[in-house]
């Protein structure tokens, strides 16, 4: 499981990547081609749903920038964390959530994420 803390380092700078294309090539690198990513907005599969989530969040959220918040813990193919999205010099996170990503073959195949903190227009 050393590989896990870089895999999701990549996870976050994915959702961070403004460039389609790096993006795109940073999805690629992260998911499974099939992957499935759920949360209580959303559920997408696949490469290209996955980019459309993301890009649908960076303009819902214009100039906000995801962090982790502590570290990954891991075991079984199976890695937990917690995530912040703040503005640029926020003193608090606007939205904060938690996400569990099942791996396969150093691939993220399913995230299943949780929104613990969200703004009342979200």
């Amino acid at each position: 499981m050393t590989a896990t803390r870089p895999l999701i380092d990549n996870y976050i700078r994915a959702w961070n990547e403004a460039d389609p294309l790096r993006r795109r090539a940073l999805i690629e690198d992260v998911y499974a081609e099939h992957a499935v990513y759920t949360d209580p907005m959303v559920q997408t599969r696949g490469w290209e749903g996955i980019d459309a989530t993301i890009a649908a969040v960076q303009a819902m959220f214009p100039g906000h920038r995801f962090a982790l918040a502590g570290d990954v813990d891991a075991h079984h193919d199976i890695a937990r964390f917690q995530w912040h999205l703040s503005a640029p010099g926020a003193a608090e996170p606007l939205v904060v959530g938690f996400d569990v990503a099942e791996l396969d073959e150093g691939r993220i195949r399913r995230v299943h994420g949780f929104l613990d903190k969200v703004p009342m227009a979200a």
